[in-house]
């Protein structure tokens, strides 16, 4: 196994790694649900690690084996040098999810598999469907898909506001902190973090900072590799070719209409009209992370629409 000098998700029961094509490292961590239970592999939003989710994660594991990962250029992952556009492009990072789930599959000895993602993890995998490919999911969920969408859409005009504010904001992203506990008295009142729940808050300033030999500690996904991954993003045209897509797709938005919505969650309808087969449950009185707002919510939907309940 190589050896990754961080794990977002320390207290993992397993733990692998998985090898790109380019040479990029992604850390796999494994919570282990009841013998015989199915398989799901999960994916994190940009700028989050596997860790971030870890008390969700392991209110899933009560019915599932979890495998999370860290996404290239996030958590413990290592990546390979070149220009950030081409390391970190859209189809790059959807096409990951090949050998992530051809390894996962291999562990989880015959068992369905399901794939779940929030945020990057939902997008990448939306990009994945329409460039042809069929991952082996006997279910795809995708929370909070930040697809961008065409000039024609109601909520163009708000994301493309969004995404502006996105690009300067993570542009100059301190980088630094003292500890994990400063970084949440920082971001705690940041409308997006303002109504999770401590335990998953405190979990995600955990996993998103690596400590320094020096002291101190430094954010794992550097402020130039979270900008560029929103740029590409912003610059994709996954919208225009969602009609392509033709397996079944679980959608779980936000509430549109809360204070800490963006146009993510107000885009949702459309995005689920665009695919021939989606259903879209929203989690009222949640924004863009609703299983840090509603964790058991959230669970309940995953096990619902995994036929678990």
């Amino acid at each position: 196994m190589t050896e990754l000098d961080f794990h977002s998700l320390a207290a993992a029961d397993d733990f692998f790694v998985v090898a790109m094509p380019d040479g990029a490292l992604l850390p796999v961590y494994e919570l282990a649900g009841p013998k015989g239970a199915p398989a799901l592999l999960f994916g994190h939003a940009n700028g989050l690690a596997a860790g971030s989710y870890e008390p969700w994660l392991r209110l899933l594991a009560r019915r599932l084996n979890v495998f999370a990962f860290d996404a290239r250029g996030h958590g413990g992952s290592r990546w390979p040098e070149g220009a950030l556009e081409e390391v970190f492009g859209d189809d790059r990072m959807a096409e990951d999810l090949l050998p992530l789930t051809r390894a996962v599959a291999a562990r989880a000895a015959g068992t369905p598999l399901a794939y779940a993602g929030h945020s990057l993890g939902a997008e990448a995998a939306l990009r994945l469907l329409v460039l042809g490919h069929a991952p082996a999911w006997s279910t795809f969920i995708a929370i909070e898909p930040p697809i961008f969408p065409t000039p024609d859409c109601r909520c163009y005009a708000m994301a493309i506001g969004i995404h502006v504010h996105l690009l300067r904001g993570t542009a100059r992203r301190r980088r630094d902190w003292s500890s994990p506990a400063a970084l949440f008295e920082r971001i705690k009142t940041v409308p997006m973090f303002r109504h999770a729940d401590r335990a998953m808050l405190m979990a995600h300033c955990h996993a998103i900072l690596r400590p320094l030999p020096e002291g101190g500690f430094r954010l794992c996904c550097p402020p130039e590799v979270e900008n560029m991954i929103y740029r590409v993003h912003g610059e994709a045209d996954t919208w225009s070719r969602l009609g392509r897509i033709t397996r079944p797709v679980e959608i779980i938005g936000g509430d549109p209409a809360t204070p800490q919505n963006d146009w993510i969650s107000s885009a949702m309808p459309e995005l689920a009209a665009l695919l021939p087969r989606a259903r879209l449950a929203t989690v009222a009185g949640t924004g863009h992370m609703p299983m840090f707002e509603k964790p058991d919510q959230c669970a309940g939907l995953v096990f619902e629409r995994l036929g678990l309940i």
